[in-house]
């Protein structure tokens, strides 16, 4: 699959639900053309202590399975 903002989104169905369980969602922001991509936590995720294991484990790695050259995630304010 292409990697694009649109795809990205497309995919995003189980992450949110995961993320609403807990108070939370995410805002895809920008996507760089070497492959990051740039995003902002709502919610409970905001304040979470463990907001860096969620974005590393449980958004990261699942897009990487469908999204090889999505090479990292930075959080913006």
């Amino acid at each position: 699959m292409k990697l694009t903002l649109e795809e990205i989104a497309a995919h995003l169905a189980p992450i949110r639900q995961y993320l609403a369980a807990d108070g939370g969602d995410i805002e895809l922001v920008d996507l760089t053309p070497d492959g990051v991509l740039y995003i902002r936590l709502l919610g409970s995720c905001r304040t979470c202590d463990l907001n860096s294991t969620t974005v590393q484990l449980g958004i990261l790695e699942p897009l990487q399975r469908l999204f090889p050259t999505l090479k990292a995630i930075k959080v913006v304010p």
